[in-house]
C-alpha cells in the first residue's frame, strides 16, 4: 500500500481553548515497533480529550496532536507486529503521551487495538475505547 507523505492534523498550541487546536500538515508518522498505523475513519471525544488542554496534566510541547480515541484501517505496521493487522478494521484508545487521534493518521501500539467486527459501525466503535476502559477499571475496584 502506498501511503501519502503527508496528512492534517489538529495541533495544540498551549491553549485550553479547544478553538485554539491548529489544523496543520504534517509528515505521515511512521510506526515505530511494535506500532500499527492507522487511517482514522472517525475519533472519540471524551472529557479527557478537553481536560488536558491546559497542559497543566500533561508534558506536551505544542504542535502536539490530542485525542485518545479513535477507529479505523490498519495501513503499516512496525517491526515485531504481524503483518495480518494491515487492512483490519480496528478502535483504539491512545496514550495521551503520544499523538493523538485529532489525525488523519496514528500510530499506536499494536496492544492497544481493538478488532472491530463489520456490523459495529465506525462511530459506535470510536466511542468505545475510554468509556469501556474506564467501566472495566471500575468493576474490578469493585469487592
Amino acid at each position: 500500500m502506498i501511503l501519502p507523505t503527508t496528512h492534517r492534523a489538529f495541533t495544540w498550541q498551549g491553549s485550553a481553548d479547544p478553538a485554539d487546536l491548529l489544523l496543520t500538515e504534517t509528515q505521515i508518522p511512521k510506526p515505530e515497533a511494535d506500532d500499527v498505523l492507522i487511517r482514522n475513519v472517525v475519533i472519540g471525544l471524551n472529557p479527557v480529550d478537553w481536560k488536558v488542554l491546559g497542559g497543566q496534566l500533561v508534558n506536551w510541547q505544542p504542535g502536539h496532536v490530542p485525542g485518545v480515541d479513535g477507529a479505523g484501517v490498519v495501513v503499516a505496521v512496525g517491526d515485531n507486529v504481524c503483518t495480518s493487522w494491515v487492512g483490519q478494521r480496528i478502535a483504539y484508545h491512545q496514550s495521551l503521551g503520544r499523538h493523538g487521534s485529532f489525525a488523519e493518521y496514528t500510530p499506536v501500539r499494536a496492544s492497544a487495538v481493538l478488532r472491530v467486527p463489520a456490523m459495529v459501525s465506525w462511530e459506535h466503535a470510536a466511542s468505545l475505547p475510554c468509556p469501556g476502559l474506564t467501566a472495566w477499571l471500575a468493576l474490578e475496584k469493585l469487592p
